[in-house]
């Protein structure tokens, strides 16, 4: 992470392709879904960069805007409206230049050149009734001040979404310096040249560091883990498991939804870093998991001829639970009968499946979990109440397994089970 980065938008990195991919499978079905509310949708890059790299390839704004133009193509919504925002503090002029041709009056690009936690509160602050997604990718930790991030939640949104890269390896490698530990001889912590942030943080023993660390922890858990890391009891890919699960569990204290991705960009059973969905309506945490489990297969990167494994084949092998069981079908309904036990009320298909996922990781997809629910109730474990319960036309039971406007599905635990 010390490299020199003059050249960092000259070639879009296999890294670069991996995050914007997750971004650009998600925010169209999320424009088109929104766009049915018919209330306004605010979408905002927070770290926008050039718009494209010098090789051509289209950067996160122009796939964002790629979307949009797509999704009120086909929308039906009367008076339709996505507002975009792309911030900058270094080349707000190369995407002047990048993004000239999405200039149409109707809907401009709003391109904003400063700071991104200068800006982002102005662009926010008055927004009233409307849907908000924030893309938060940041050229170094130092930018994630959990602050901001606690003051978006006192907004009134109609709906708000972030989908942020978390560098977790890079936070734990700051956090080593800053309290004095050698984490050299650990390869979680070194193997991280091909993973290059654009300003990376430069963090020291001082307080001002220390205070810094703690504003984008959330909290002084970290060192804690830094300290049993520098004595031994946990190493570099643990510390950086434990570090990932206190800070989502930070986002949970102002977010309902948080899902967790962590991806890899070579073919190891190790993460690299993570990508960290929150919201808090349970239609955004399923839309954004079906696009990562339905797609996983489209992360197949060759990377120097080497070949980079799908997401669930890396989670079929170290899934986000640190317990390394293998997603089975068992496996799945075991997790969902102790889950179930959570619950001292009847509960929605949907908030079910979204709950079971902030708290377990994408552990299995969805039809897996559907099955398993079927499985538990064929056990006399849960009842599935459907509504309509019966076909209208032939009078015989229902057996769908997918919630939409017509159709509810609640979950009722049998309590002598």
């Amino acid at each position: 992470m010390s490299k020199k980065n003059a050249d960092f938008f000259e070639k879009k990195k296999d890294w670069s392709e991996i995050k914007d991919s997750l971004l650009g499978w998600y925010i169209k079905p999320y424009f088109q879904k929104l766009l049915q509310s018919g209330k306004p949708i605010l979408y905002v890059d927070c770290f926008a960069g050039k718009g494209k790299f010098e090789d051509g390839k289209p950067g996160s704004p122009i796939i964002a805007l790629d979307a949009r133009r797509d999704s009120l193509d086909i929308t039906k919504a009367s008076n339709a409206q996505i507002e975009t925002y792309f911030i900058d503090l270094n080349y707000a002029s190369d995407l002047e230049i990048n993004l000239a041709s999405y200039e149409e009056s109707s809907w401009k690009p709003n391109i904003v050149s400063g700071k991104y936690e200068d800006k982002i509160v102005e662009i926010l602050q008055n927004r009233r009734d409307v849907n908000v997604f924030l893309y938060i990718d940041p050229y170094g930790i130092q930018a994630l001040d959990m602050e901001l991030f606690n003051k978006f939640d006192s907004y009134a949104f109609r709906s708000f979404e972030m989908l942020i890269n978390f560098n977790s390896f890079g936070f734990i490698r700051e956090a080593c310096r800053a309290l004095k530990v050698d984490y050299t001889k650990d390869v979680a912590l070194t193997d991280l040249d091909d993973l290059v942030e654009y300003s990376p943080a430069k963090m020291d023993s001082s307080k001002k560091s220390i205070e810094l660390l703690n504003r984008i922890a959330d909290g002084t858990y970290w060192q804690e883990i830094i300290q049993n890391f520098s004595n031994g009891l946990i190493d570099g890919y643990q510390a950086e498991e434990q570090l990932s699960a206190s800070y989502k569990k930070c986002l949970r204290k102002r977010y309902v939804y948080v899902l967790d991705m962590p991806i890899q960009i070579k073919k190891t059973n190790h993460p690299k870093y993570r990508m960290i969905h929150v919201c808090n309506h349970e239609q955004g945490c399923l839309l954004m998991a079906q696009n990562m489990l339905k797609r996983t297969d489209e992360l197949v990167v060759n990377i120097q001829q080497s070949g980079q494994i799908t997401l669930f084949d890396w989670m079929n092998n170290v899934n986000t639970t640190a317990s390394g069981d293998m997603i089975t079908q068992d496996a799945v309904r075991e997790k969902l009968r102790d889950h179930l036990r959570s619950y001292n009320r009847d509960i929605r298909l949907n908030i079910l499946v979204a709950d079971f996922y902030t708290c377990y990781g994408l552990y299995g997809y969805q039809s897996m979990i559907n099955d398993a629910l079927q499985e538990l109730e064929q056990e006399g474990y849960i009842t599935i109440i459907r509504n309509p319960s019966v076909s209208v036309k032939t009078g015989k039971p229902l057996i769908y397994m997918t919630e939409e406007k017509d159709k509810t599905i609640t979950i009722r635990r049998v309590r002598n089970a």
